[in-house]
């Protein structure tokens, strides 16, 4: 117990429940199930008992052996409580030059790629007198007839945007690409 306190965090809080002396018992598990906790066990057993009801329960129980095990568990679990954060990564602009209507497509916005490059499976932010105007995913990427992965800067393009339809002659589009970061406690 004194180990595991002396883990600092400012975004997360470890909030031990209960400290007992013994197996892993039934009532530790319903006290865990009840409390949404999960339950380490330190140099000990479950009773025999207490393994059904842990699965039915849908209880998670961490044993461990050595404390440092112990307390780097504990760690990684209080760091996957965090969410992610979204960092993006500009990867090229176009800038529309015509829009044109297909009755299979929809609305595919005709660009030339001015930086970068542009890629499919890249976020895209419309911007419209410098100003945001929309932010999502690509659906198509288009060079003449032909469906591919990304155009590099220079060339020319169609792209049809997952459910935008207010695409205009003169919008930028710029490419991004999100990863997510774990947090640090």
């Amino acid at each position: 117990k004194t180990a595991l306190e002396k883990i600092q965090s400012d975004k997360v809080e470890l909030n031990i429940i209960s400290v007992n002396v013994g197996e892993i018992s039934e009532s530790d598990v319903q006290l865990a199930a009840t409390s949404k906790a999960t339950i380490i066990g330190f140099h000990t057993q479950i009773e025999s008992h207490a393994e059904p009801l842990i699965k039915s329960l849908g209880v998670t129980v961490r044993q461990h052996n050595i404390i440092y095990h112990a307390v780097d568990d504990v760690r990684d679990l209080m760091k996957n409580m965090l969410d992610k954060v979204a960092k993006e990564t500009d990867r090229g602009s176009a800038e529309v030059k015509a829009i044109f209507k297909s009755s299979h497509l929809g609305i595919i916005a005709g660009c030339q790629v001015v930086d970068g490059v542009i890629s499919r499976n890249c976020h895209v932010r419309i911007m419209r007198d410098g100003k945001e105007v929309w932010r999502g995913p690509i659906s198509s990427l288009q060079r003449f007839t032909d469906d591919v992965g990304e155009v590099s800067k220079g060339l020319e393009c169609g792209v049809v945007l997952h459910g935008f339809t207010e695409v205009q002659a003169g919008d930028i589009l710029q490419a991004f690409e999100v990863t997510y970061l774990a947090q640090e406690l």
